[in-house]
């Protein structure tokens, strides 16, 4: 199966979604955070159905919903993953902000709290962040800060 066409997200889709339940052709497909990011890769739908996804310029979020090539409709939905979690004030925040930047690290904040994925490994992470009382949970992991790079074009050319 491959995504052909998006149609739009699951909030807006409830009629659609009953419909294709009704018919049998309604599937579930939870895929990686990485996998949202590339845009590019495979998956398998809630019956064990291989689906290829590789939209080039479409991007794809949790919740989207998408009909095939040969009519079936899918709804993405983003896997939990492992994170470490830390509680932040003002003072931690800077130092672990410090921190978190030299192992260039992506990061999603939400309220007074840090997370970070535990892809390096949670005893790893959670060993060299000790002093900031770690915690491993699982959840939605969907990094929202970003280091504020500005491109910058050297002309060799004519210098």
């Amino acid at each position: 199966m491959i995504l052909a066409k998006k149609l739009g997200k699951e909030s807006e889709a409830h009629e659609l979604i009953e419909k294709a339940k009704a018919l049998g052709i309604f599937r579930i497909v939870e895929l990686s955070r990485e996998c949202f990011e590339r845009q590019r890769c495979r998956g398998k739908t809630d019956k064990g159905e291989e689906v290829i996804i590789n939209l080039k310029g479409v991007p794809i979020s949790d919740g989207d919903v998408f009909q095939t090539d040969n009519g079936y409709i899918i709804l993405l939905k983003e896997k939990e993953e492992k994170v470490v979690e830390f509680k932040i004030n003002d003072f931690t925040s800077f130092i672990l902000g410090y921190i978190i930047g030299n192992y260039h690290m992506r990061v999603m904040v939400n309220e007074n709290k840090v997370y970070i994925s535990a892809e390096l490994g949670e005893d790893y992470l959670t060993q060299k962040f000790k002093n900031f009382n770690p915690k491993v949970t699982r959840i939605k992991f969907n990094p929202n800060v970003d280091i504020p790079v500005q491109p910058v074009v050297v002309d060799f050319v004519n210098t």
